[in-house]
This record gives structure tokens, sequence and C-alpha cells, in this order.
């Protein structure tokens, strides 16, 4: 049995706010391991104590003016024209907004309004997890509690109900509407409705037009916090729905699981079903939300249906793939294979999986060799034979390491959400070769495909992991956005904070958002956080489980 995670709600206002101040939930998507906002964001904390957010401004400013205020990074999602935009927030915007959720009051008020937003046969699954100190893999214990609590429960549910109803909510955080705050703090429309509004949903408010340039509409993506108080405007959605529910008159036995805007409801009865399909949709309606008319079906085999399609076509592939090894007979078809996988299921989980397989299977194979050698010792007069061994490095098998990268740099392209991994596998065949200048030839051909993209910020940071060392030995490095320029040493602006007072920046260090000690160990192969910090802490050998990303 799965031990149960603890959730953000488990902790106290002191402890939250530690929690959300922390690198890896200020940034929720992975970047190379010297990237580490912790000492930036406790200098922050510091400057700005418990001063108020009004007497932080300079006169006549404000956020909400300004461009640049957050650092964007629009990812390429398929090589073409989809974009999905992530931002690095304004570290003391950000603050301001943990500050208002985790002070000792607020904490009181939201964590008794997750206790409402808790009803019957409605499960939420999504609030932030705590995870362990070392994880295996990037966010192993959010991936780890969606598998328990979404996957693995709606396959139980299976035992009892005949038909699932699934749907998801399009672009669910760019059609928040913020005044669905102020309807859930006072319980609008429900049986706890109270008519004085409460101050923290305007706070909100406030702190998310100032991230959006005076934008009243929808919630960023990228840190936890905003993941988080999404799930007030969802839990609220929860407690209208079971209400409605309740007022249909419906009796017949059902059950909800969400997780974020995800949606599984299962009832033996499908006209039920359907009812309650409708009343779902007439409550996010209410709240700017719209139903995704492809992602919603009704079910009658639950167990198949609960399950990711990409994770079921890797478990009915596993005779061709597998964690044991492959039947490929070349990484060159190993890869092509993974390629053709990621066109039918593109940015799923199980590119990931395939890609650390893979890598590791490189990796396995790359180890030195060693081999008896015989030699005739011709000083002897009986030309006696010696024996010896000797350490080798076995080639690639199955076609050129240039035409390798190519497929890597292809799945890259076509999968921007999976492309750190696969760029972790093409780092690890082009350190294998022996000529510098194939090394450099190739990464520079890679580099001009990936680079030369439209919005490949997300590319060109992980492309500098695998250039670093040698940029800096030229001096010299190819890469224009931001962080990139901050890695080389270079003092330029992450974040445009003319909008403060001049005594709370005096002391605020943009550098430090690099690790150097990291940096030093930067070599060309790319090492994710997560898998280090793991390794060096883990005594025994161990196996990653495969679970698919949601």
């Amino acid at each position: 049995m799965t031990e149960k995670t603890k959730n953000i709600l488990s902790l106290n206002h002191t402890e939250a706010m530690d929690f959300f101040l922390k690198s890896e939930q200020y940034h929720g998507f992975e970047l190379p391991e010297y990237f580490v906002f912790d000492d930036l964001l406790q200098n922050v904390k510091n400057a700005v104590g418990k001063t108020p957010y009004e007497e932080c401004l300079q006169e006549g400013m404000s956020p909400e003016l300004l461009s640049d205020v957050n650092l964007d990074i629009l990812l390429n999602k398929d090589g073409r024209y989809a974009v999905r935009p992530i931002i690095l927030a304004n570290p003391f915007l950000y603050y301001f907004l943990v500050r208002e959720i985790c002070n000792e009051q607020s904490w009181t008020v939201i964590k008794l309004l997750f206790e409402k937003f808790n009803v019957p046969h409605i499960t939420s699954c999504a609030l932030p997890v705590i995870p362990k100190e070392k994880e295996p893999f990037h966010k192993s214990t959010t991936i780890l509690n969606w598998w328990s609590t979404m996957e693995q429960r709606s396959i139980e549910l299976s035992l009892e109900y005949r038909y699932m109803f699934v749907t998801d909510i399009t672009n669910c955080y760019g059609s928040v509407n913020p005044q669905a705050f102020d309807w859930a703090f006072s319980f609008k429309d429900t049986e706890y409705e109270q008519k004085a509004k409460n101050p923290i949903a305007k706070n909100i408010q406030k702190f998310l037009r100032a991230f959006q340039q005076g934008r009243n509409i929808g919630i960023p993506q990228g840190s936890a916090i905003f993941d988080f108080i999404g799930e007030i405007i969802l839990g609220y959605s929860d407690l209208l729905l079971h209400e409605a529910i309740r007022k249909e008159g419906i009796t017949t036995s059902y059950e909800i699981i969400r997780y974020r805007d995800d949606y599984r409801i299962f009832c033996n009865d499908k006209d039920v079903l359907e009812k309650i399909s409708y009343i779902l949709q007439h409550i996010l309606e209410s709240l700017n939300f719209r139903m995704n008319s492809k992602k919603t079906k009704i079910s009658e085999s639950i167990v198949t249906d609960s399950i990711k399609a990409d994770k079921l076509a890797y478990i009915y592939n596993t005779p061709i793939f597998n964690k044991k090894g492959v039947d490929f007979d070349s990484f060159e078809k190993h890869l092509l294979y993974i390629l053709m996988f990621a066109r039918q299921y593109p940015d799923s989980g199980s590119i990931k999986t395939m890609l650390s397989d893979i890598d590791k299977r490189i990796e396995e194979w790359l180890k030195p060799q060693t081999r008896e050698v015989s030699t005739i010792n011709l000083e002897d007069t009986n030309n006696a034979i010696e024996k010896r061994l000797e350490t080798y490095q076995r080639k690639l098998i199955g076609g050129s390491v240039r035409a390798m990268s190519a497929v890597c740099v292809q799945i890259a392209l076509e999968n921007v959400g999976c492309s750190h991994y696969a760029l972790r596998v093409l780092s690890r065949m082009v350190d294998s070769l022996e000529e510098e200048q194939e090394k450099r030839d190739i990464i520079d051909k890679v580099y001009t495909k990936l680079c030369n993209q439209p919005n490949s910020d997300y590319n060109q940071l992980w492309l500098q992991n695998i250039t670093y060392q040698n940029d800096k030995k030229k001096g010299v490095s190819p890469y224009n956005i931001r962080l990139c320029k901050v890695v080389m040493g270079e003092n330029v602006e992450l974040w445009n904070n003319s909008w403060l007072k001049k005594d709370l920046t005096k002391n605020y260090k943009q550098t430090s958002v690099v690790c150097n000690e990291v940096l030093k160990k930067v070599t060309l192969i790319i090492t994710f956080r997560e898998t280090r910090a793991y390794l060096e802490t883990t005594e025994d050998s161990f196996e990653i489980p495969y679970i698919a990303e949601y």
C-alpha cells in the first residue's frame, strides 16, 4: 500500500511559508541544476519582512504599469505555433503573494475554507504535496500522489461502478475569473454564504494583476503558489457541485475524483451520470470555465480508460521495450521507436521514461570494459604467450552519433516538455566521441537547429548546460536570454524592479540564482539535480520506478 502523502494543509503558517519559499516550489518546471533560488528568496524575505505592500512602492509606480516584471519563458510546444507560457515570477511579488497567503490569520481562514470544500463523494487530489527530502526524479512525490489518488483510485472504483465520465477544463488557469476569489471566500450561493467580503480575496486579485501587467483574468503558471490559489477556485467549484447535485435530489450512488482541472465521475446509472455531467458543466460555466469537448467522454471500460493512453501503449509494448532490456539491436532503432511513439503521444510522461531508459542503457554500454589480450614474448626463445587485461570503451552500435543526435533533436523539437531528456541522451552520446572537433561540430549544428526556432528559451537553457565549459574557455556564449547571460557572469537585470523603493533592492543580488559550486562541476553530460542528490545519499543500488507523469 502506498504511504499516504501529506499535503500543504498539514503545515502551520510558518511551515507553509518556508515551503513556498523553496527553490523547487518557486519554479515548478525543471531547470539545469546550477539554478537555485533559495538565497534570492530569503534575501527578499529579509528585505521586505512585514512591511506593507503599498509602503514598498515607489511613489506613483506600480508593477501593473510595467513590462518585464516577471521573467517569461514561452515554450514552443510542437516546433511550430503552439505555445505554452510559464514564468519565473518576480521574487518580490512572489514573496508578497506568499506572505498574504501564509500569514497566521490568512492561513487559518484558508484552512477553514478547504474544510468546507471537502464534501462527500467528491475528492480533490491536487493540493501541493510535501516532497521527500531527496527525490529520485523531478516531482516524484507529486507524480506518485497522482498515481495513487487518481489513477489507482479510479481503477479501484471500477469494482463498484459501471460507468465513468471523463473531462477536463480548457485553458483552466488562463480562464480563471479573479472575481471568483470573492465568491470562494464568501461561499457565494452555498449554505455557508457570508455577506462580508474577505480582504484576502482582494489582495490575491491585486497581486495577480501585478503579475500580469494589470490584466484582470487568469492565473500565471510556473510556481506551486499559483497551483495552490487555483485550488481555492476549483475547491469552491467542488462545494457548488456537491450542493447542486443534492438540490437535484440525486440519491443514486456516485463518486467524483478531481485532479486540478481533470474530472472523473463514477456511477452505475448512465442517465444519472449524464445529469451530473450537465450540472458540472453549468457550475464550470458560471466560473468562466469550459469543458474540453475533445477530452470528454463516457466510458464503460473504466480500468483501461483510467490509465493514460501513452502509459498503456508503453505497457503493451513491453515485449519490445521494458525495464530489463530491449529487443532493439541498435541505439538508433531504439531512438526512432521513441520518436514515433512521441508522435502518437506528444509531450507525454512516458517519453521521459523512455528517454531515461535509453540514457541508462547507453551509460551502461559506455562503461569501461576489460578484455584479455594475448601477446607473444619475442625475447623468450620459446615464444611464450603472455596474457594481460586491457581496458577499453565500446563504440555505440547501430548508427553514427551524428545521425542519432539528429533523432534526439527531432524528439526535442516536437516535445518541448521532454526536450531536456532528449538533450541528456544526446550529450552522453556526443561525450563518447574521441575527436573534440567532431563534438563541437555536432553541438554547433544542434544549437542552430534548436535555437533558430521561435520561443526557444527553454532549449537554450539546457543547451548551455552542454556547452558551458567550452563557452567559458572561449570567453563567449551564443545564448541571448537573460538567465543564460547570468550563468556566464554578465550583470543583467532578470526582473524589472523599478517599482520598488531603492532601499529594498540595495542588497539584492540576482547573480545568486546561479550556484557557482555546482557550475564548476558541470560537464558536457547533462545531470538532473534530483537524480544527483538522490544518488549521493543512496548507498544501495536503486531503480527508479516507472510512473508516467500526469
